[in-house]
């Protein structure tokens, strides 16, 4: 095994381990039996391809970087596996249901150990303000002396899963095991000892602040900068506001009241954090009138996308809809056409006009699939992108990537919220050449609108004419695109 490719030893150059390590296998499947496990960076791994030459072994190895992704097939003697495209978060099984977290559950148990760790945590003259201990009282054994009830724990574990999730799905950052055991870390234990706490630890932050506070003190790595985008302070709701500054309720969710963010009357963001971990389902509808009141920041969208492996073909469909809906309403359109059946992609004149140009491709058309990574035996896989796909009459296939982000912007477009300047945006540069792709397909055909006449959208159509079934001359019909009457 070489478990670092990129490394030197005893005065041996990591080119020279690479090249003795790999002999058995340059020329094809090796004379010996023999089995070689090398880690190593993608990008070192390419730079020892481009010195090797043209064998078999760097060919193969350059087309398997070129996918992207794990490979394994029954007549091959390498087994290729990207870890880029892994998942530590959480994992899509093949025909399930639901995202499973058996490895963060695991990675959990282990950072918290058995409850006979925590023993002397019961008669510690500085547990009421050991922030260690209340987080563990959340999150870690269930036998431990004032443990939250199992629907907390169980509630609040599932959340710390979500938020993580959230940073994988938007495919900024790839969460390495080194990063995922930081956080945990940082989030369940912070960075204050024992003896700090019976010093007072005036400093000392609770676990949902560190989740998400950029100014908790201590605070690194990429996780965690990622996890400040989503932080449940950043939204508002009436109800649920004003039931975590007037807790207790008597006829909200403070029938449990003991257990009700906001009894310490923290800062109202604060105490939006600890409700978002703590709260159930039950507790924020009892408050909002909806059990999805109290999520993420931008987590409506996130949860939509999240899911979309196991959607429906039915719930895929009119969420298609509404990713084509928004495309449309990004453009300056009269609501005439944002009203007809079918995405209307702007033409864009060469000199303006009041006049609006449109073509329509019906929704039919478009598709929306999950990217989700190849399966590989021992991998876990969870998707950072969708594609927004088109077909051509001809058969051929347009296809728009989407990450997190821009599925986000275009269901909220599609919801009429207006977006600011996204013109140095790459994401709406990719929507733009999309839809310019679109838009020149079945070009004898477009529809407009002018405000001299505002509630009529007209069809323009160009029809051939001749004589002898020659086609000698070509002419544009406009027509009432309702009526299909000639003007």
């Amino acid at each position: 095994m070489n478990l670092d490719g990129s490394a030197a030893w005893q005065g041996r150059s990591a080119d020279e381990l690479l090249n003795e390590f790999l002999q058995p296998f340059q020329n094809g499947p090796p004379d010996e039996d023999v089995a070689r496990l090398l880690a190593i960076n993608d990008g070192r791994l390419l730079e020892w391809i481009e010195g090797a030459g043209e064998t078999p072994l760097a060919e193969t190895l350059e087309s398997l970087l070129d996918d992207e992704g794990s490979a394994e097939s029954p007549d091959s003697h390498i087994r290729f596996v990207s870890l880029n495209e892994r998942s530590l978060v959480g994992n899509v099984p093949p025909n399930g249901k639901t995202i499973e977290t058996d490895f963060l559950e695991r990675l959990l148990e282990r950072l918290y150990g058995g409850e006979e760790h925590w023993r002397p945590c019961g008669q510690c003259s500085a547990q009421e303000r050991c922030e260690v201990f209340r987080a563990a009282r959340v999150f870690g054994p269930a036998g431990l002396p004032g443990a939250a009830p199992r629907a907390i724990h169980s509630r609040a574990r599932g959340r710390l899963f979500e938020a993580l999730q959230a940073v994988h799905l938007r495919g900024e950052t790839h969460i390495t095991v080194r990063e995922l055991r930081a956080a945990l870390v940082y989030i369940l234990f912070g960075v204050h000892s024992c003896r700090d706490y019976h010093d007072g630890a005036e400093d000392a932050r609770p676990y949902w602040d560190r989740a998400f506070d950029p100014q908790s003190p201590g605070r690194q790595g990429e996780a965690l900068r990622e996890l400040v985008r989503f932080d449940p302070a950043l939204e508002a709701h009436p109800h649920i506001d004003s039931a975590l500054r007037n807790a207790p309720l008597a006829d909200g969710p403070a029938n449990n009241a003991e257990t009700l963010p906001g009894r310490e009357r923290e800062s109202l963001g604060s105490a939006r954090r600890r409700a978002w971990f703590e709260w159930t389902e039950q507790q924020i509808e009892e408050a909002a009138g909806e059990k999805d009141a109290l999520d993420l920041a931008g987590g409506r969208h996130l949860r939509l996308f999240r899911g979309l492996p196991f959607a429906s073909a039915e719930d895929r469909e009119k969420t298609c809809k509404r990713l084509c809906r928004g495309i449309s309403r990004l453009e300056d359109l009269p609501s005439q056409a944002l009203e007809r059946a079918g995405a209307a992609l702007r033409i864009v004149p060469r000199t303006p006009t009041e006049t609006a140009f449109w073509v329509e491709k019906p929704f039919e058309r478009f598709r929306l699939e999950a990217d989700l990574p190849p399966e590989a035996e021992g991998i876990d896989r969870l998707h950072r992108r969708a594609s927004l796909i088109y077909s051509y009459r001809n058969g051929r296939e347009e296809r728009l990537t989407l990450g997190a982000d821009l599925f986000h912007l275009l269901l909220e477009s599609a919801d009429g919220y207006r977006l600011g300047d996204v013109s140095t945006n790459d994401a709406f540069a990719r929507l733009s050449i999309f839809v310019q792709r679109l838009a020149r397909e079945g070009d004898r055909e477009m529809f407009a609108w002018n405000p001299m006449r505002d509630e009529a959208v007209y069809r323009l159509e160009i029809e051939s004419g001749g004589q002898g079934g020659e086609d000698l001359a070509q002419r544009i019909a406009i027509r009432l695109a309702e009526k299909g009457d000639d003007r």
